[in-house]
């Protein structure tokens, strides 16, 4: 395993990569269901049956984020397909999956209803829908293109029966299916990049992944305002809503969340790094 990891960092290195360890380590982590496995002992040359290294390196030096040339990638430890069409998940997002998962281990029932609001490929409904066997979750978004992904992710992990994929702006594909007053847990990782602060981010990142996905407006807040009025309608007294937000974010959604009037128990949880990430809150009971 040494030697196929020190030829990968070689390759990356001779290349002229920016950083070849790091480079080495994602691809290590993406390959790590089981196909890592599979290559230990042998030249690195044909990293996946469609996709060699010599390609995976020409395509890394014009910036194409390495997920969607190997078109897969790790969330939750599970594999999941990755395409231009969705936002990549990344490893930060796991910490608002957590958060949900760490407040349903403190209720007396685990036959939660969810509403996943921006699912893209399905990663948080479906991690949601695995570690909460007997939860009912609906995963929404308003791409077509992402909600045929996130289907895909429901057929692979055989999820068929309790998790339904809709395709509509916000809850709208849920309107009108009685959910009202009903949803234990409304979970979000909306865009919530300041259209202004999209030029200074790295051009891998706008330049190759959904935009719609990323601008959240002037303030990086447009969504959080729909989200947070919108969710009182489907919440249950006592219901969570929890979702992600950018660096710096906290105080602002934290004073658009007060100032609804519909919720309490408002708290931010930290990341690994000590910065605010996810943001919860529970709707009040009368």
């Amino acid at each position: 395993m040494f030697e196929f990891i020190h030829q990968l960092h070689q390759k990356f290195t001779d290349a002229g990569l920016v950083d070849p360890l790091q480079e080495t380590l994602n691809l290590c982590d993406i390959l790590s269901g089981g196909a890592l496995r599979a290559l230990d002992g042998r030249s690195p040359t044909q990293i996946t049956p469609e996709v060699s290294l010599d390609e995976i390196v020409r395509q890394r030096q014009q910036g194409v984020p390495l997920e969607y040339i190997l078109q897969q990638t790790v969330f939750m430890g599970r594999p999941f397909i990755c395409t231009p069409a969705t936002l990549i998940p990344r490893a930060e997002t796991e910490l608002l999956v957590r958060t949900v998962l760490s407040h349903a281990a403190t209720l007396p029932d685990d036959n939660l209803v969810i509403v996943d609001v921006g699912t893209g490929s399905g990663n948080i409904a479906v991690s949601l829908a695995l570690g909460l066997p007997h939860s009912r979750v609906f995963a929404l978004d308003i791409s077509p293109e992402a909600t045929a992904r996130a289907q895909e992710h429901v057929d692979q992990y055989d999820l068929q029966s309790r998790v339904t994929v809709g395709c509509g702006d916000l809850f709208a594909p849920v309107t009108g299916l009685g959910l009202e007053g009903q949803v234990d847990v409304v979970v979000c990782n909306p865009p919530y990049i300041p259209s202004g602060s999209l030029e200074k981010m790295s051009a891998e990142i706008t330049g190759h992944e959904p935009l719609v996905a990323l601008d959240a407006g002037p303030y990086g807040i447009n969504i959080f305002r729909r989200l947070v009025r919108d969710a009182q309608t489907f919440l249950r007294p006592g219901g969570l809503l929890a979702f992600e937000f950018g660096a710096g974010q906290e105080v602002l959604v934290q004073r658009l969340v007060q100032k609804s009037g519909s919720y309490v128990q408002m708290r931010t949880v930290n990341d690994h790094s000590g910065i605010p990430r996810v943001f919860v809150a529970e709707t009040a009971v009368s």
